[in-house]
């Protein structure tokens, strides 16, 4: 009977304390519970998920990480034709979910692509930076760097695009570097949302 009451007596104690999630007492030792905190990984998880949307083309779902319309110009100098530019004069609409699906190509081009399935999520969740392996289309050299800014919560997908221009001795004229830079918010730890592009270079 004795050893019936000592459990009795133990086990809403133990109860209590799991579901506070605070702290055990028990056999005369203290035990501090501490519950699994995994909100540093579901951006990661958003991220992988945005990844795999592009790779599959899933232009329905890849939509869900947009906020239309979009502002800033820099896009529609990333899908238009020099020519085409020059006819706006400088006056570009915003961009619209219309303009997205007829531009989705040029927007996530196959180097786009290509790379960014090539980045190690668990290296970017780690080191907060990432890039992919060198990609060689002819002359040039392309290569996507991926970076984390915690002061500014934002995620940065840079394509980085290197042909360099010689003359016929062989010396380099022009670097010929140009990049596409794709930045997304972080909020609140759990999720990724798209910001801008910005073309350099």
């Amino acid at each position: 009977m004795k050893l019936n009451w000592i459990l009795l007596f133990h086990i809403p104690l133990v109860v209590f304390s799991l579901q506070s999630h605070k702290k055990i007492i028990l056999q005369d030792h203290l035990v501090t519970v501490v519950p699994g905190d995994t909100t540093t990984q579901k951006w990661i998880d958003d991220f992988k998920n945005f990844r795999d949307a592009v790779y599959r083309s899933d232009t329905g779902k890849i939509k869900t990480w947009f906020d239309f319309p979009l502002t800033g110009n820099d896009i529609w100098y990333l899908v238009l034709t020099e020519k085409e530019v020059e006819k706006q004069n400088g006056n570009f609409k915003q961009f619209t979910e219309k303009d997205f699906n007829k531009y989705y190509k040029k927007i996530f081009p196959k180097q786009f692509v290509q790379s960014l399935l090539k980045i190690k999520s668990a290296e970017l969740l780690k080191k907060g930076r990432a890039e992919s392996p060198d990609l060689k289309e002819g002359n040039t050299n392309i290569k996507m760097y991926v970076s984390v800014d915690k002061e500014e919560n934002t995620l940065q997908l840079n394509l980085a695009y290197n042909t360099p221009w010689k003359e016929k001795d062989g010396d380099v004229i022009d670097g010929g570097e140009s990049n596409v830079l794709y930045t997304f918010k972080i909020i609140d730890n759990r999720s990724i949302r798209f910001l801008r592009i910005q073309l350099a270079g």
